[in-house]
C-alpha cells in the first residue's frame, strides 16, 4: 500500500471520529465521492493576470445551511447550499444531488429550505425544482452533481451571490470557500485555498489548511479577485498531505438554470 494511501486513510478515520454520530454518515458520503477522480497532479500553479474587474468580497452570510423535508416528517439538516441571481434578475436555489432524498415514492421529498447558520429562520423554502435535477457524482465529472431550486418568495439581497461571468476561475487563483454551516456560533466561516486545476467538468481548489467536510458539500466557491461565485463545493480529495476540494464549475451551473424548460413540483417529481 502506498505512502499516500496510508497517510490518506488516516485523515479520513481521524475526521470521522472527531465527529458527531449525526454528522458520520454525511462525511462518509463526502469522503466516498473523492475515490474515483482524484485532482491531476503537479505543482500548484502561480498567480494568474485576470482581467476581470476587481472586487470585494460578500459581506453577507452567503452559505447556507440546507435542509429537507420529506413526507409526514419534519426538517432535517441535509448539507449546504446557496442562491444565485441570473443576468434576468431570477433566483434560484442551489444545492447538491447527493444531499437531496429525490426518487423514493414511499417518502416523497416535499421542500428544500435553505438557512442562516445559527438563525432560527428560513430565508428560502422550495416545493419546485428550476429544471431537472442532477445525480450524485460517481466519477471526476462534477457537473452532474446539481439540484436547482425556483422561488417566488423575496431574498434578502445581501444573501445572494452573482456568477462569475468567466464561467470559473483561472489556475493559481486565489478563492473563499463561503461555509453553509457558518463558525457554529452564527457567523461565517471562511477558508481559503488557491486554484490548482480548471477544467469543463470540474476545478480543484488547493485548501490552505485541514478541516471537516461533513455537511459542508453545496457551499458556494467565491473568487478573492472579482467577488463573485465560482463553484460549489462538491467533493473533498486529501493529496500529498493536502485537503483538495472539487467544484461543480459555476459557468455550468449557470447554463444548466439558463436552459431549464420545465419546473417539476417536488413532492410529485
Amino acid at each position: 500500500m502506498s505512502l499516500q494511501k496510508v497517510n490518506a486513510r488516516f485523515v479520513i478515520r481521524a475526521l470521522l471520529l472527531a465527529l458527531p454520530v449525526a454528522a458520520l454518515a454525511t462525511v462518509v458520503g463526502f469522503v466516498l465521492l473523492v475515490t474515483r477522480g482524484w485532482p491531476p497532479a503537479g505543482p500548484i500553479p502561480p498567480p494568474p493576470t485576470i482581467l476581470a474587474p476587481r472586487s470585494e468580497l460578500p459581506a453577507g452570510p452567503v452559505g447556507l445551511e440546507e435542509w429537507v423535508q420529506v413526507q409526514g416528517g419534519s426538517y432535517n439538516l441535509a448539507g449546504s447550499g446557496f442562491l444565485i441571481v441570473l443576468d434576468e434578475g431570477e433566483v434560484v436555489g442551489v444545492t447538491t444531488a447527493h444531499s437531496v432524498p429525490l426518487g423514493n415514492p414511499a417518502r416523497p421529498l416535499e421542500r428544500i429550505a435553505l438557512r442562516v447558520a445559527g438563525q432560527p429562520d428560513f430565508v428560502a423554502e422550495f416545493d419546485t425544482l428550476w429544471g431537472h435535477p442532477g445525480r450524485p457524482r460517481t466519477g471526476g465529472d462534477m457537473t452532474v452533481d446539481y439540484v436547482l431550486m425556483k422561488t417566488d418568495q423575496p431574498v434578502d439581497a445581501s444573501l445572494l451571490l452573482t456568477p462569475d461571468p468567466r464561467g470559473a476561475p483561472q489556475p493559481g487563483e486565489r478563492v473563499s470557500l463561503f461555509s453553509g454551516l457558518g463558525d457554529g456560533h452564527g457567523g461565517r466561516r471562511v477558508l481559503e485555498g488557491t486554484v490548482q486545476s480548471v477544467s469543463d467538468t470540474a476545478v480543484w481548489v488547493a485548501m490552505d489548511g485541514w478541516f471537516s467536510p461533513g455537511l459542508m458539500s453545496g457551499s458556494p466557491v467565491v473568487s478573492q479577485h472579482t467577488g463573485q461565485a465560482v463553484g460549489m463545493a462538491i467533493a473533498v480529495s486529501l493529496r500529498r498531505y493536502r485537503l483538495f476540494l472539487g467544484l461543480h464549475p459555476i459557468g455550468s451551473i449557470v447554463r444548466l438554470a439558463e436552459s431549464a424548460t420545465e419546473f417539476p413540483v417536488l413532492p410529485a417529481y
